[in-house]
């Protein structure tokens, strides 16, 4: 395939950081540098940066976010979103990256605004971190450390079980209920506790199905993609070239191993949920505003619906009405019914005094 051009001082770095060791991209967990012992403090500096500003394709080079896995391991799928090969790994197309990463981003935070949730979704060694740190920082739920099959699907019995982990740690953490259990009892409980806590902590106060999935590795969460197709959840996923696009929603072409490109992809969607959620949160304090102003000056709406009510009952009341005329002889309404028959009484006595005088 024909090669997009790049500026000259983005192909002398994605040159330069290809024929460093850390181009080994192709394994699962990335070679180690010398100077490891500071590689924490550093990508926490970065991303206390990349929360400040906005992604670009520099960023996504000094994150590594281009390096792709070895050719014999890639997916023919993901064959136009590659750029080439260098040094025995593909290098991601990151022209491709940036505006599709862009849409996911702007999904993501309209999800948010119309008051929707997101799930954050990454088991893998390297992302547990990062997905719970910025899920907790926008306010969203997460799942980092195992997918529970049917997490979606059945997510009635997942309620369930939620609701009793909730349960659990209110008795435990009162210290009047936990004096009532046994110490069997309290044991058995901390056991339960420390076993939903690994699958469900993260999910503690989702209360619904999401509105919309966030996902490093879609390979590795196969389970939660296929679910989420089933139930129509929309996916944002992180696509690495050894992995299939088809069942994504928003594709997003990177680097799903080092860790500072997960810790940017987290941090990106983390602050796009955070912009729509307090975009949403001044929505509804603007709504609450406003109704005190409609409510003082409709006053007129409620009285009006009662008088319509009166006026829908009137017809009871002279149903009710044409029963006593029926009793008393008033008015006929019907010329061969049960009206006429007071009329006809009437009439009745004058017949004999006619046929007397005839008699006569």
């Amino acid at each position: 395939m024909s090669e997009t051009p790049v500026a000259p001082e983005e192909a002398a770095e994605t040159a330069a950081a290809a024929a460093t060791p850390s181009s080994a991209a192709g394994a699962e967990t990335p070679a180690a540098a010398p100077d490891a012992a500071p590689a924490s403090d550093a990508a926490s500096e970065l991303g206390q940066a990349l929360k400040e500003q906005e992604v670009s394709i520099r960023s996504l080079i000094e994150a590594g976010a281009h390096y792709g896995h070895q050719p014999g391991r890639w997916n023919p799928q993901m064959r136009s979103y590659i750029f080439g090969e260098r040094n025995g790994t593909h290098i991601i197309d990151l022209d491709q990256t940036l505006p599709l990463l862009q849409e996911g981003l702007d999904f993501l935070r309209e999800t948010t605004a119309a008051g929707g949730t997101v799930l954050f979704v990454g088991t893998k060694r390297q992302a547990q971190a990062s997905i719970m740190t910025e899920a907790r920082r926008a306010g969203q739920h997460y799942v980092n450390n195992r997918w529970l099959g049917g997490m979606l699907t059945n997510w009635k019995t997942v309620k369930k079980s939620i609701d009793r982990y909730n349960q659990y740690l209110d008795i435990l953490g009162n210290e009047e209920k936990r004096a009532e259990l046994s110490k069997k009892e309290q044991s058995s409980m901390q056991r339960a506790v420390d076993k939903y806590a690994k699958s469900l902590e993260g999910i503690r106060s989702m209360d619904r199905q999401p509105d919309a999935i966030f996902i490093i590795d879609v390979g590795k969460e196969s389970i939660a993609v296929q679910e989420a197709k089933r139930l129509h959840i929309p996916i944002v996923g992180i696509v690495d070239t050894n992995n299939s696009p088809r069942d994504i929603d928003l594709v997003v072409p990177g680097n799903d191993d080092a860790l500072r490109a997960i810790d940017l992809y987290c941090v990106a969607a983390a602050n796009a949920c955070r912009e729509g959620y307090d975009q949403h949160q001044q929505e509804l304090v603007a709504q609450r505003s406003s109704q005190p102003q409609k409510q003082a000056g409709g006053d007129a709406g409620p009285a009006s619906g009662r008088r319509v009510v009166e006026i829908k009952q009137q017809p009871r009341r002279s149903r009710g009405a044409r029963d006593g005329e029926r009793s008393g002889g008033g008015k006929s309404y019907s010329a061969g019914g049960d009206d006429a028959a007071p009329a006809a009484k009437a009439y009745a006595p004058a017949a004999p005094a006619e046929g007397g005088d005839e008699s006569k």
